[in-house]
């Protein structure tokens, strides 16, 4: 049995911030993509992206399920993949209609409809709108339990410049000594024993994880172009360009 691994959440209307610095802000949409304790809700199946590596591990290929925490947030990939070092592990301050949550909520893995359209768009779509993507448990918390009914939600957030889970070179990543302690170190701590997932790694040392059933709204690569599945069938979403590649297994994006 897993063990409890979520603070007591819930909205806190409090001062700015933090004394950290902002390393970035945005607004757009919340949706989910996986969730370790609830394998199953709203219909969905997480079992195949809880099993994709996450983009802030391509070296040490964690996988969600490795890290068993539902407090894993995926940012644009476009933008993480140009300065992981930058955003990966660090805090996100996440807000709705102005007020903050306080989950322990950390950079980790990558969104590809969060990279496709304008950043500054104000209009859901499901192909490509600005935004971050939590786990289902987080969305539920942040939508007050109309994950599953509405499927998104409006958010605000900020990343700041505070490292609170180390994606170093062991098999299940780090809290970070450095971390915050105004949250419950054990939401973020993975457990001492995880078990991999059965994957196989590509020769560029990326994920590459085939799903072994189409559930709406993964993604992966074929070949060079991104497909997501859509009513129980791959459809192809983007093609890399010239001289680019598809990476990221259940988290594709060009590089």
């Amino acid at each position: 049995m897993l063990l409890q691994l979520f603070a007591a959440a819930g909205f806190l209307v409090i001062p700015s911030a933090s004394a950290q610095s902002v390393i970035h802000s945005g607004k757009g949409f919340g949706t989910y993509y996986y969730d370790i304790e609830q394998v199953d809700a709203c219909g969905t199946n997480f079992e195949d992206p809880n099993s994709g590596g996450v983009m802030c591990s391509s070296a040490t290929l964690l996988s969600l399920d490795q890290m068993n925490t539902n407090y894993v947030v995926a940012m644009n990939n476009t933008q993480l993949g140009e300065n992981p070092s930058l955003y990966c592990g660090k805090k996100v301050i996440v807000s709705i209609n102005g007020q903050r949550s306080d989950m322990a909520l950390f950079i980790g893995d990558g969104c590809q409809r969060c990279g496709v359209g304008s950043s500054l768009s104000t209009i859901w779509n499901a192909e490509g709108a600005p935004g971050l993507d939590f786990s289902y448990t987080v969305l539920s918390k942040l939508s007050e339990g109309s994950a599953c009914s509405d499927g998104h939600v409006a958010v605000s957030w900020e990343i700041l410049d505070e490292s609170i889970y180390d994606f170093d070179d062991s098999s299940s990543g780090s809290l970070s000594a450095s971390g915050s302690t105004d949250f419950d170190a054990a939401a973020v701590q993975p457990l001492a024993q995880s078990v991999a997932p059965t994957m196989t790694v590509a020769s560029d040392g990326w994920l590459d994880v085939s799903p072994t059933t189409c559930s709406d709204n993964v993604w992966r690569c074929s070949g060079d172009v991104l497909e997501q599945c859509i009513g129980s069938a791959w459809s192809p979403r983007v093609t890399c360009a010239s001289g680019s590649s598809c990476q990221g297994g259940y988290n594709p994006y060009c590089t």
